[in-house]
This record gives structure tokens, C-alpha cells and sequence, in this order.
């Protein structure tokens, strides 16, 4: 019988869980018997290496013109971004497909063959990111069932935990190496709903690392005048390895020293936490605004449940007590809580006919439910600015279908209007954006599919056209663009699992 897995594909570290033959999520070990796989990639004496050595052979070759080694590139999933390593140029999708290859290699040498598996994404992913993750998964070899996002994976370990006091409405604050989310859901024994979502793309512990890195050079350079060049400060003695065991201690400590050219530089946890002030500050903007659009009131928060090894870091941990008003809970491993709860969504969604009996009676105990990440729209020329614009012209608009926070599988249609005469083609046009403020600015938002719709000549202008998106709980969206009057129609497919028009 094939195992079923979970994935936590991460930005500093990645993990796997198992949804064992007894229905639990237990972790995956590598071959030396660690949990925690750091998402590096180096080429060794010719040879692709990810792990604790790619991550040694990258800290060396921070600053350098020329490396062979390449890490946190999940942040730029999605984009255009290229690694060179060696003679080589790496996308991201390569990159963590290399990750993810080493992950399922191992795994397998463990358990056994796999059933489809489930990876986490950070639940503000875009469309691009989340497809290029799939991507990965594919050229690594990988079956996958499903993408869940990671605050909600994280969300359902909780539940299944049983250590939640009480039913009610919870905040997941999740902050990992990269990226920041914070997720509200409604707890009800294993039964888990997400309300509301939002994050923070790029800000997570590489940025922490980076700003301790700076406070120490700057440090250094004040006590005696020598000016270090930001791109040898590996060779200085200031490598990130060591610059995030000096971060980890801070969290225990109130003071660590370092040792640079030979001097003893110190650091006090009030001077790092200074540092990053500036980034505690925008999640706290963040989890404010998540309450205030959720229309959540901070009474009805029942607690907060907290992901990623970020959290350990006293001022965030303070931080999220004063936004909540309540002490975080501090119930499980927070860096594994997203790859156990993605073995539970693995084993929740897998064909129960291929689980034991004990698999099926907890995957059948289990209940999640999702929301869309963003507001899904169409571009379109607004009636309303029609009239007030004098030159008779109306400016197009991102018209939102589909808003940011509404529970998922769901339908919407909306109705639009011929703008002319004889019109015999509209253009088709899927959006994505952030926030419904950029409702009426259509130049800020992504274009995640585009086509057009042919339509009979001959027509005055004001035409229906029926707009229907149908979001699944697969995370596929299927819009349709419909001239009423003719039934003729156009129909685009935004897969997740196979993106397509």
C-alpha cells in the first residue's frame, strides 16, 4: 500500500509528514535522522547536493561573483528570476524541484511507494507562485494530489491535536523563513473554517538574519574604524550560518557575542529586536488590517496558535500578545506543525477505498474549509465614470466577481454591456489583485488569463454579457464569458492543478 505524505516545502527549511497506518501525522527523518531539510542547493564536484552541505557550500558563497550554490529561492516562485550555478542557470521551479526530488527520495527509501502528495504554499501566494510550486512538484517526480495553504494546514494539525480548550474562532500566526501569514478560522473540534486570510509576501527570517548581519557590521565597523565589504562579510566571519545561530540564541539569551577578525563584537536581544522594528511593526499593521476586513472584533479571538521557527523570537511573541490581547498558545513544534497538518489534508483527501481502517475513521473525522487568497475580477469600462467623465469616454476598471475571503467551492456571475455598435468581439479578461481598492485601478492588477469572445454582427450597442466564475475546492476557477442574446460562449479553465485556457 502506497504511504501518504505531506510537504512542507519552505524557504529556509522544508520537512515531510506521514499519515501512518494509524491514522496519526508522524515526521518523516532524513537518512542522519533529522526532520528539517535545509531548501539549499549546491553543485559539488559536479554533483546536485540539497541539504546540509548545499547550505554550508551557499554560506560560503554568499557575496560572491561566482557561486555554486543557490537557497531561498521559493520567494521568487512565480517570476522570472534565474540562479547561475556553475555553468548553470537555475529557475526557482528547478531549484525546489531539486528539493523536492530529495525530499520524495528519501521518503521513499523509507516508507515505501507514495500515494499523491500534498504541498503547502503560503496562503498570499499568487497564482504564478502557486502554479510554478505544482510545476516542481512535477519535474521532481512527484504525484501531487493537492496544494493547501500553509496557515490552514497548520490550522488542522491544531484541531486534530485536540489541546484547543475550547470551539471558536482562533488566529494561526504563521512566520517562517520568508513569508508572513496570519489566517483566522473557526475551530469546532476537528472541523476547521477559514474566515480570512492575508500576509506579507517578502518578510520573514532571512530578513531578521540579514538585519542582524548589518547591526554586527555596523558594530564592528564603529569599534574600530576598519569598513567591511558587504560582499566578503562571509569571509569576514560573518557568514548567515552563523549569523542565524547567533538570531536562534538571541531568543534564549539576553546577550551573544560573535567573533569578527578577531574581535569580540556583542549583541543584546533589545538591539537586534531594535533592528527589526521596522518588520514587526508591518505584521502588526498586517494582522490588524486581517481583523478590521475579516470584520472580526479582537473579543471574539479565542486564541492564537502560532507556525515557523520565526515566532520564537520574544518581540514577535510579544507583539502578538498585545494585537491579541491573549498569551500565544504554545501546544506543538512550530516548525513542523504545516508538513504534519499536510499529512492530515493528504489523508483527508486521499480515496479513503486505499486507507486502513483506522486511516479512514480519522480522515473521515476531519473537516477543512478554505477561501480564496484574492479578489478575482474582469476588466471592464465602468458605467459609473461614463457619466461623470466629460470627455464621453469610460476609463476601464477592474471589475471584482469573486472577493478575497469567500469561502470556497463558490459561484458568481455578473453582468456587463456591449459599449457599440456592431461590436462583434469582447475581450476576456481575468484579473487578480490584493485589495478591492485596486477595484478601480485595472493598471495594478495580474492578467491570470486572457482570450476573446466573437459575437454576431449587426447589434446596437448594450448587449448582456454574463460573466460566471466558479471557483472549486481544488483551487480551479472556471470562468465563463456568455453573449445572452446569441448563447454564445467562451470558457477559460485557471488550474491550479493543470493550468490551461
Amino acid at each position: 500500500m502506497s504511504s501518504v505524505i505531506g510537504i512542507d516545502l519552505g524557504t529556509t527549511y522544508s520537512a515531510v509528514a506521514q499519515f501512518d497506518e494509524f491514522g496519526r501525522p508522524v515526521m518523516v527523518p532524513d537518512a542522519d535522522g533529522k526532520y528539517l531539510l535545509p531548501s539549499c542547493v549546491a553543485l559539488i564536484h559536479d554533483e546536485w547536493r540539497v541539504g546540509v552541505d548545499a547550505w554550508g557550500q551557499w554560506s560560503a558563497d554568499h557575496g560572491q561573483e561566482h557561486k555554486s550554490s543557490a537557497a531561498r529561492f521559493k520567494r521568487e516562485m512565480g517570476t522570472s528570476k534565474t540562479y547561475p550555478i556553475g555553468p548553470h542557470t537555475l529557475t526557482p521551479v528547478e531549484l525546489s524541484s531539486h528539493v523536492l526530488k530529495c525530499l520524495g527520495d528519501y521518503t521513499k527509501k523509507a516508507l515505501g511507494p507514495l500515494a499523491p502528495v500534498v504541498i503547502t504554499v503560503p496562503a498570499n501566494f499568487s497564482n504564478e507562485a502557486r502554479q510554478a510550486t505544482i510545476d516542481a512538484s512535477e519535474a521532481a517526480g512527484l504525484d501531487l494530489a493537492n496544494i493547501i495553504n500553509e496557515p490552514t494546514a497548520a490550522a488542522l494539525y491544531y484541531a486534530y491535536s485536540g489541546k484547543l480548550t475550547q470551539a471558536g474562532v482562533y488566529a494561526v500566526f504563521d512566520l517562517g523563513g520568508g513569508t508572513f501569514d496570519i489566517t483566522i478560522a473557526e475551530f469546532d473540534g476537528k472541523s476547521v473554517d477559514v474566515i480570512w486570510s492575508d500576509g506579507i509576501a517578502r518578510l520573514g527570517g532571512v530578513d531578521f538574519d540579514e538585519a542582524l548581519q548589518m547591526l554586527v557590521k555596523d558594530k564592528y565597523e564603529k569599534m574600530t574604524g576598519d569598513i567591511l565589504s558587504e560582499q566578503n562579510l562571509s569571509h569576514e566571519g560573518l557568514d548567515l550560518h552563523r549569523i542565524q545561530d547567533m538570531k536562534h540564541s538571541l531568543s534564549r539569551r539576553e546577550k551573544v557575542s560573535i567573533f569578527v577578525k578577531g574581535k569580540v563584537i556583542e549583541v543584546t536581544r533589545d538591539e537586534f529586536e531594535s533592528q527589526i522594528s521596522n518588520y514587526v511593526t508591518q505584521i502588526e499593521l498586517c494582522c490588524e488590517n486581517a481583523l478590521e476586513d475579516g470584520s472580526i472584533d479582537h473579543d471574539h479571538i479565542n486564541g492564537v496558535i502560532l507556525a515557523g521557527g520565526s515566532t520564537r523570537i520574544p518581540a514577535i511573541h510579544q507583539m502578538v500578545k498585545n494585537v491579541f490581547g491573549t498569551e500565544p498558545l504554545s501546544i506543538a513544534n512550530v516548525d513542523e506543525v504545516v508538513a504534519l497538518g499536510a499529512a492530515l489534508y493528504a489523508g483527508h483527501r486521499t480515496d479513503h477505498d486505499v486507507l486502513t481502517k483506522l486511516q479512514m475513521m480519522s480522515a473521515t473525522e476531519m473537516s477543512v474549509q478554505d477561501v480564496t487568497n484574492k479578489h478575482f475580477g474582469t476588466k471592464a469600462l465602468g458605467d459609473l465614470y461614463w457619466l461623470m467623465n466629460p470627455s464621453g469616454e469610460a476609463p476601464e476598471v477592474n471589475s471584482i466577481i469573486i472577493k478575497k475571503g469567500t469561502p470556497i467551492p463558490c459561484s458568481k456571475t455578473e453582468s456587463y454591456r456591449t459599449v457599440a455598435d456592431d461590436q462583434t468581439r469582447i475581450d476576456c479578461t481575468i484579473t487578480e489583485c490584493d485589495t478591492e481598492e485596486e477595484e478601480f485601478n485595472s493598471n495594478f492588477v495580474k492578467v491570470i488569463g486572457e482570450g476573446s469572445l466573437d459575437l454576431p454582427p449587426g447589434r446596437p450597442a448594450g448587449q448582456e454579457i454574463s460573466v460566471t466564475y466558479k471557483y472549486d475546492i481544488n483551487q480551479i476557477m472556471h470562468c465563463y464569458f456568455k453573449d445572452v442574446d446569441s448563447g454564445k460562449e467562451k470558457e477559460f479553465t485557471i488550474d491550479l492543478m493543470k493550468s490551461h485556457d
